[in-house]
């Protein structure tokens, strides 16, 4: 089953993946507003480089998000006819 079946099926996986998809921005903004600096200094604790890792891992799960919807505006698969001409 595809997205776009399971959609059609049941919109409140469109939802799910929406309200997903909002909440990681909100918890990614909430990253960038407490990690520390980049350079060398106090590793333990809200530090810059695992703040930064971290954004990295969320901008990875969007992206994947926005592939699942940009799966929805794809025309269905057709088989290729045979033999070709």
């Amino acid at each position: 089953m595809g997205i776009r079946t399971a959609i059609d099926h049941n919109p409140l996986i469109a939802f799910g993946l929406l309200f997903v998809a909002g909440w990681t921005v909100l918890i990614g903004l909430n990253v960038v507003n407490q990690m520390g600096g980049l350079g060398p200094g106090n590793w333990v604790g809200q530090h810059g480089f695992g703040g930064l890792m971290g954004v990295i891992v969320m901008a990875a799960f969007l992206g994947l998000i926005l592939l699942a919807f940009g799966a929805l505006g794809e025309p269905d698969p057709a088989p290729e006819e045979w033999p070709p001409e």
